[in-house]
């Protein structure tokens, strides 16, 4: 097994930990500005968050990637083929990596019923219905 391969895996993994605390950050951040009605604020927040959302999906891209390349065909399976020590390393990052997953998509899911009630809230007052109003 490559020995570099292994390391840029575990940099990747790392790299993937670090944007996923940086998006837990931002989450709270939006759910801040949904529940003050900080329009200006979404408008220049939400673009920095749609990048980082990207850049998580290229990282997961080049994992995928690393961990084919080393013949396997998840992370679990490649560290069942590892050196006990070297698994239990990998398996940990893993595994906080997708508790922060997780937090990200319940915290996303949050605001994302947020948004919609603060929508049915206005349609319901300003007598706006969804067959009259469609966003673009």
């Amino acid at each position: 097994m490559s020995k570099v391969i292994l390391q840029t895996l575990w940099q990747a993994l790392q790299q993937e930990h670090q944007g996923y605390a940086h998006l837990h950050r931002l989450l709270q951040h939006q759910a801040r500005l949904l529940t003050s009605q900080d329009h200006q604020g979404l408008l220049s927040h939400n673009p920095k968050q749609m990048a980082l959302t990207r850049q998580l999906a290229e990282l997961a891209a080049t994992r995928e990637q690393l961990q084919a390349s080393l013949g396997a065909a998840s992370l679990e399976q490649l560290c069942q083929q590892l050196p006990a020590a070297l698994s239990a390393r990998i398996d940990g990052r893993w595994q906080e990596l997708q508790q922060q997953a997780r937090l990200c998509q319940a915290l996303n899911d949050s605001n994302g019923r947020l948004l919609a009630s603060q929508k049915e809230w206005l349609e319901h007052h300003l007598g706006v219905s969804e067959t009259v109003y469609q966003p673009a």
